[in-house]
């Protein structure tokens, strides 16, 4: 079976979903998030890049810098992967006993706050 990212290995896909949710990102400024070296950016982006995935571009603001933006196709790889996952998370929750799934149920509120803690701040 493959993992949600047809192909893709979780590095980048994890890339990917960054410049998805955060926008046209800065190859260094998205290196700092996914916790990772300027050249091992350096590649996936790359490889993202070679399949269609993102785009670069010349930033406006810095003419020094370049931006990586996601393509269509990207958006459709990142939904693709998050649809995936969550058939499977759907599957596992299927699963649990009754009040497990109570459990889960009444934490969910406080489990999506956490989620979009800090989602504008690298940690």
């Amino acid at each position: 079976m493959l993992a949600a990212g047809e192909g893709l290995g979780q590095g980048h896909l994890n890339a990917l979903a960054t410049v998805f949710r955060v926008g046209p990102i800065r190859p260094g400024d998205l290196a700092q998030r996914e916790f990772v070296s300027a050249p091992t950016m350096t590649r996936t982006l790359r490889d993202l890049e070679d399949r269609g995935l993102v785009t670069r571009t010349g930033n406006p603001d810095d003419r020094r810098s370049i931006l990586v933006s996601v393509t269509a196709e990207g958006e459709h790889e990142v939904l693709r992967a998050r649809s995936a996952r969550a058939d499977i998370l759907a599957g596992l929750i299927a699963r649990l006993d009754p009040a497990d799934r109570a459990a889960l149920q009444t934490a969910l509120p406080a489990l999506e706050h956490l989620a979009t803690l800090g989602t504008d701040d690298p940690v």
